[in-house]
């Protein structure tokens, strides 16, 4: 799952003390050598994850307060992720200590942060439009990764004399999950790769080879090997909201989220009543105070 920056651990201990309450001597567990109740259930996972607990609970409470996102959003979300994960699916939830309902728990608060990048972020219709019109075509390309502009350059010339695409990814790239195939990446639409590079592909022509492109990942050459129609279901109207999210989240300043969420905390006028818990939403105050 793709996660922002401020996403949590949603670890069942965590979740668990959320629900703990004020039951006080309510017992959880009985045993012949003696009882466990709510109270030293509750102390002994403040210990543990009170700090990450807490943050967890005040971000939501912030967050759903200040921006909306629906149980259908969640679980189409949910379904979506699912499917990807296929038949790893509760292996991949068992190791991250998660279950069904933790798991969109985690969803919906990553949901909430994406609303809160989103928040302000000006897109175009013509951005819109020009993202559907590349909706309607798939692109099989290749790539070199390098991690320099000078080594890019050097391979761009010697792609530029003649020599072998592929041969120059298996020797250069430092993309391991291509390198061996010669830099092959299959076919990708125009939400699976970072703006820089998807901009970069879809202007090019079949069989072209890009400038170095940089990314956050380094700089790629590009070569466009082949360009297929795509399904889009709905028109532009359908899709126009979808398409702006998702061009907000890539023109939006991930750094900021963490003043965005720290400004809600304090507009909140958060008080912390467990003296233990007292510094567990320090970095959102010093965040608060620094960003006057």
């Amino acid at each position: 799952m793709k996660k922002t920056v401020l996403s949590l651990t949603l670890a069942a201990s965590v979740l668990a003390l959320s629900a703990c309450g004020n039951a006080g001597n309510e017992k959880v567990a009985t045993t012949k050598v003696g009882d466990v109740t709510k109270d030293q259930l509750y102390n002994e996972m403040k210990d543990s994850v009170g700090d990450s607990a807490l943050q967890l609970l005040i971000i939501e409470k912030v967050l759903n307060d200040k921006y909306k996102v629906s149980d259908k959003e969640v679980t189409a979300e949910f379904e979506k992720q699912k499917k990807q994960m296929g038949s790893s699916y509760e292996q991949t939830l068992a190791a991250q200590n998660m279950n069904e309902k933790s798991f969109k728990r985690s969803i919906k608060l990553n949901l909430l942060q994406e609303a809160a990048l989103a928040d302000g972020v000006t897109v175009s219709d013509a951005d819109m439009k020009a993202y559907y019109e590349e909706m309607k075509k798939e692109l099989k390309a290749s790539h070199i990764l390098v991690a320099d502009e000078k080594t890019a350059k050097e391979i761009k010339a010697k792609l530029d004399k003649g020599e072998d695409f592929a041969t120059l990814a298996k020797k250069y790239s430092t993309d391991t999950g291509s390198k061996a195939a010669g830099g092959e990446l299959g076919w990708f639409g125009p939400d699976k790769m970072v703006p820089e590079f998807t901009k970069a592909a879809y202007a090019l022509k079949k069989g072209e080879i890009s400038e170095p492109v940089k990314t956050s990942y380094g700089y790629h050459i590009i070569k466009l090997e082949d360009i297929r129609d795509a399904k889009v279901k709905g028109t532009f109207e359908d899709n126009k909201a979808e398409i702006k999210k998702k061009l907000q989240l890539q023109k939006a300043d991930q750094s900021q989220l963490l003043a965005k969420v720290s400004k809600l905390i304090k507009d909140a006028d958060v008080k912390i009543k467990d003296k233990d818990l007292k510094d567990a939403l320090s970095q959102f105050t010093n965040s608060a105070s620094a960003s006057k």
